[in-house]
């Protein structure tokens, strides 16, 4: 009978115990990059009949107002989602002695709204005459929601009772701007 063979078997050394490390801390987030403050500038070419049969009559230095007079004028605000407007202000002139009223407005892109818009801002043109160019300039400060810019939403800014009103005056935008933060 043939005997067998023994393998070499190689013993390992008895395992080494080893304490658990802490894990390194994480570090503390990083904090946010301050906001920016950013203006933009909108062209009174922007602004554009709310009604196309109301058309538009562009007097190049002077503004824009509708070819009807008493008629709207529109222009889309884009600002990015997320940005919180800090002032808004229209340039216009109004020699009728009127006080037509320009709002903010913002529409939700897949719902309709029991009025179609949700007001942002009110803004009373008060007339004036001032030299040498009767330009006027208003501003406003107060936005819901601190006028942050929420997803899903388009903007827009219309100015009403826009015309040449003949010996009555004349209404017309020069364009608006947009102070906001990002």
């Amino acid at each position: 009978m043939a005997t067998k063979k023994k393998k070499n078997v190689k013993k390992l050394p008895p395992a080494k115990s080893y304490t658990k490390k802490p894990l390194p801390k994480k570090a503390a987030p990083l904090p946010a990059p301050a906001a920016k403050k950013h203006t933009i500038y909108i062209h009174h070419s922007a602004f554009q009949p709310t009604q196309s049969v109301n058309g538009v009559i562009d007097n190049f230095q002077s503004g824009r107002h509708t070819a009807v007079p008493d008629r709207s004028l529109a222009a889309p605000i884009i600002l990015p989602v997320g940005a919180k407007i800090k002032s808004m202000s229209i340039y216009y002139t109004n020699s009728t002695g009127n006080t037509p009223i320009a709002t903010f407005l913002r529409l939700h892109v897949d719902r309709h709204c029991p009025s179609g818009e949700i007001e942002m801002s009110f803004f009373g043109l008060a007339p004036g005459v001032f030299s040498p160019d009767n330009y006027l300039t208003l501003t406003d400060t107060t936005f819901p929601d601190g006028g942050l810019i929420k997803k899903n939403y388009l903007h827009y800014l219309e100015i009403n009772g826009t015309g040449n009103f003949g010996a009555g005056g004349i209404l017309s935008v020069r364009g608006a701007s947009i102070t906001y933060t990002y």
